[in-house]
């Protein structure tokens, strides 16, 4: 066969549409030399009225051997003469060609015009190439459909076609590929409500025939196909040539039903390989976010532990900066706290430390770093890519200066209370996605707690402490509206901290009933629930926070009295002796009070029994323990005769009285211990 094709790109399909579109006797075997299609002029060459299809071309050509075929097919382009019939004698020719599993093989009667069909055989298979190439390249179904039409036309002689593809979401088949003629087709998308012949022929999954020799074939659940017979009206004078076209042979049925066949084997390949590529990326963004969650669950394992061994907070804020740049995409990281209108940085780890000096850290300066919006928003600043903007942010170029590509800032909250802010960079590009901020979140949580504990406990062990007497100036307090309601000094005996928005309040309000009181709290913003504790001058209020009081025993005071009116609250406060007063009074502030320091006191813990006392009681009880004792003691349970009930303790705690019962018992021995343990 004189001719040169890619043997093991072209799929049977398409070896069936070459044999129907060839005038000369055809037919495509299997590595068995099984015939497994044929066209009409084959039977005709050797002889025989029934279709050889199934049977071995060895027995239908008793002239032709397996060695023959072989060695036939190495040599390309040549001939093998047999000769065919017993009387009158013939002889043909059998030219072979290999197409992966299957061979193409083309006979001729021996003395035929070799050269015009040598040209015939070389402009067929030169078409079935393109289209075997166009077809398997194609990576969508539109691609399909363009490639199938574009075969009908040049392949098959057709005068056009048009292939619809089915879109599930909108319910419509719309033409995807279109060439050539329209013939009796409209070639407009076909909606649900369509009763015309596409439509018909898509849902009852039947070939039709219509009127002018149109054919439609349906494409399982991809479509229908659209052919026009006759030949391509673009071979004709005067129309578009500029591509070769086919012979203009009309095209049989069955060479229609071929490409059909070989359109839904396409599409079919198409989705199937479009699944595997997803899968595939479901695969490798499972595997990404498997890799992630490891790196986060090592990093989240090395900062707790540095929050378990740390003895002071130095140690918390040092290690946990070594801690995170540990890891291989974290370059740097620093902890800060608010103070005197700016970030304060406390500690750090990592390369390109002298950044922090670099920038400005002021809360009041524009286009301020991430770390200075969570101080100001106690919330996360995420930055996916510092490079972007580049130009309007001073903070970014000298981020990018030292090669810091994505930064998250996270708030150090305990309580309600704030501790700094935590803030590190990546040295690549971070999508902080919840997932991954919120990692962050919870280790800027926990490593507020470690601090809040490891201060409380410092100021638990001091051995001196210092006594401060402070007026404050806030007249929204919930208490100052209270008192100015009521036209009365409220005094503040207690304060616990209920959770991270109230507080508890015990208060003494004299000569003024508890309908009185009642009413005054109900109309003050802020009160969550007012309780009388006996018949006397004491209630149990519960108000949302912020309050000032709160706020003292919040950031690690102890308050011992609290008198408050509508334009003050006198305060006196015990701190560890080595607390920072300056920086608990900016926290005790908050940026909404006015607070002026009158005294302050230094005296031995030992010499005042009732801090020695409690300082020893609250570094044996639990948090729920103390607040159980805290609670019934404000509330008048010890008193006799008793002012409270432990189930009135069990109301104000929320909680059941066995467990009140429980923590009451608990905490009266382990102070009884205290008080006894010398003897």
């Amino acid at each position: 066969m004189d001719h040169a094709t890619n043997a093991s790109t072209s799929p049977p399909g398409l070896l069936d549409l070459l044999i129907t579109r060839l005038a000369e006797p055809a037919v495509v075997l299997d590595d068995s030399l099984t015939i497994v299609s044929t066209n009409d002029t084959f039977a005709t060459l050797v002889g025989t009225d029934d279709t050889p299809v199934g049977e071995p071309l060895t027995a239908v050509v008793s002239g032709l051997t397996a060695g023959t075929v072989e060695e036939t097919i190495e040599q390309s382009g040549e001939y093998v003469s047999v000769r065919i019939g017993t009387a009158p004698e013939r002889w043909a020719e059998f030219g072979f060609d290999r197409h992966g599993t299957h061979i193409l093989c083309v006979g001729r009667q021996r003395g035929a015009d070799r050269r015009v069909e040598a040209q015939r055989n070389r402009t067929a298979v030169t078409d079935l190439q393109r289209a075997t190439r166009d077809l398997l390249a194609a990576e969508s179904r539109e691609a399909v459909a363009e490639s199938i039409v574009e075969t009908a036309t040049d392949v098959l002689g057709l005068s056009g076609a048009t292939l619809y593809l089915f879109d599930a979401c909108r319910n419509v088949l719309w033409p995807a590929g279109v060439d050539g003629t329209p013939g009796a087709d409209a070639r407009a998308p076909v909606g649900g409500d369509d009763d015309g012949v596409v439509r018909e022929v898509f849902l009852e999954g039947a070939a039709t025939t219509v009127e002018g020799g149109d054919r439609y074939q349906p494409l399982g659940d991809y479509g229908v196909l659209h052919t026009v017979g006759g030949t391509d009206q673009r071979d004709r004078p005067g129309t578009d040539s500029g591509r070769r076209r086919g012979p203009g042979k009309e095209c049989t049925g069955s060479g229609v039903d071929r490409l059909a066949e070989s359109a839904a084997a396409a599409l079919e390949r198409v989705d199937r390989e479009a699944t595997l590529r997803e899968r595939d990326a479901a695969h490798r963004k499972q595997a990404e976010r498997v890799t992630a969650l490891e790196r986060e669950l090592s990093l989240v394992r090395r900062v707790h532990r540095v929050l378990v061994d740390a003895d002071t907070v130095a140690d918390i804020e040092s290690g946990v900066c070594t801690a995170l740049t540990a890891s291989d995409w974290l370059s740097f990281a620093w902890v800060g706290r608010a103070r005197d209108g700016s970030v304060e940085p406390r500690a750090w780890s990592g390369t390109g430390s002298d950044y922090l000096s670099t920038v400005s850290l002021s809360t009041d300066g524009p286009q301020a770093p991430p770390a200075v919006q969570t101080a100001a928003s106690n919330r996360p600043t995420t930055v996916d890519a510092v490079a972007e903007d580049i130009g309007a942010h001073h903070w970014r170029r000298a981020a990018i200066a030292r090669d810091f590509q994505a930064t998250l800032s996270v708030p150090l909250r305990a309580d309600g209370v704030s501790y700094g802010v935590l803030t590190v960079y990546a040295n690549q590009p971070v999508e902080w996605d919840d997932s991954l901020a919120s990692v962050f979140t919870e280790l800027g949580d926990s490593v507020a707690t470690a601090v809040r504990d490891r201060e409380r406990g410092a100021h638990l062990a001091a051995d001196t402490v210092v006594e401060l007497d402070l007026r404050v100036t806030d007249p929204d307090a919930t208490l100052a509206r209270l008192a100015g309601t009521l036209g009365a000094t409220v005094y503040c005996t207690e304060a616990i901290p209920v959770d991270a928005e109230r507080t508890r309040l015990f208060l003494t309000i004299p000569d003024f009933d508890d309908d009185a009181v009642g009413g005054a709290a109900q109309a003050v913003c802020g009160v969550d629930s007012l309780a009388a504790v006996d018949d006397g001058d004491r209630y149990e209020l519960v108000a949302y926070e912020p309050t000032v009081v709160g706020r003292v025993v919040r950031h690690g005071g102890h308050l011992d009295t609290a008198c408050v009116t509508d334009e003050e609250v006198a305060l006196t406060v015990t701190l560890a002796a080595d607390a920072d007063v300056r920086a608990f009074l900016d926290r005790l502030a908050d940026g909404r009070a006015d607070i002026t320091l009158t005294a302050r006191r230094y005296q031995p813990a030992g010499t005042r029994s009732r801090d020695g006392i409690r300082s020893s009681l609250e570094a044996v009880l639990t948090d729920r323990q103390l607040e159980a004792l805290q609670t019934a003691y404000g509330s008048g349970f010890f008193e006799w005769p008793r002012e409270t009930t432990g189930e009135g303790v069990a109301e104000m705690l929320g909680v059941a009285q066995p467990t009140v019962n429980r923590h009451l018992r608990v905490a009266q021995r382990k102070l009884l211990e205290l008080v006894f343990e010398d003897e």
